[in-house]
């Protein structure tokens, strides 16, 4: 066989292993039991840890906590240092969920994602408008990815709720705008539309740091987020 013929060989296996029922997680995340999710940021525009993180070592502490049911990763290497291809490394090695955090703007990126069997994606109603939304609720669903919903406040929760097709909301306290976290903003935004979010898996994120917190959100939010730094204390 040629060395040509071989690439050809091997390519087709790992377009196998990525096809989209290998995105078999997906219905993970549609439970609606409590759920932590953990996440992995090495770093942001405003901190850089990275340099005195061991990633094989929080891979082994997130794939092996009982509690932690699922991983997102802030997928961005200029601002938050996080390469597409290790979600895919901690899944295939540790058999959880993983969530793709990213500022989706255009298709390509959810390619991505499905071509790296994530189970879940994050559409940013703040980078997002309307139709784009629907489009691309749409065209995660078609990759057998959960489209899920980020908003930040009690306006877009009812634009939100006329959207089409099967997706997830996140309710984010800090407000992207002013960036300012208000951890009560899960709860009113989640109390206001409490009947309306019956039929929706709702993750709540951003602003817990002990485990009382945890323990709170629990009883209200299907999924919640603990960052990197907190994460190890549970």
């Amino acid at each position: 066989m040629s060395i040509l013929n071989q690439i050809v060989e091997n390519k087709k296996i790992e377009l196998e292993s990525t096809k989209s029922d290998k995105n078999f997680f997906k219905s993970k995340f549609k439970e609606k039991n409590a759920s932590i999710i953990a996440e992995i940021k090495l770093a942001s525009p405003s901190f850089d840890y990275s340099w005195k993180i061991d990633l094989d070592e929080l891979f082994r502490f997130y794939g092996e906590n009982e509690f932690i049911k699922a991983v997102s990763n802030l997928i961005d290497e200029k601002y938050f240092k996080w390469d597409i291809k290790r979600g895919y490394d901690f899944k295939k090695k540790y058999k959880k969920p993983i969530f793709f955090k990213e500022f989706v703007i255009d298709k390509r990126q959810i390619d991505g994602a499905y071509y790296f069997a994530y189970d879940a994606i994050l559409l940013l109603q703040r980078v997002l408008n309307f139709d784009k939304l629907q489009e691309f609720i749409d065209y995660s669903n078609s990759k057998n990815i959960l489209p899920v919903v980020e908003i930040d406040d009690e306006k877009w929760m009812e634009e939100i709720l006329k959207l089409k097709n099967d997706f997830a909301i996140w309710i984010n306290c800090r407000n992207l705008k002013t960036m300012e976290i208000n951890r009560q903003r899960h709860f009113e935004i989640y109390e206001k539309f409490k009947a309306e979010l019956e039929d929706k898996i709702v993750f709540a994120f951003s602003g817990i740091d002990d485990l009382k917190q945890v323990n709170e959100y629990v009883w209200k939010f299907n999924w919640v987020l603990i960052g990197t730094y907190f994460v190890g204390r549970i």
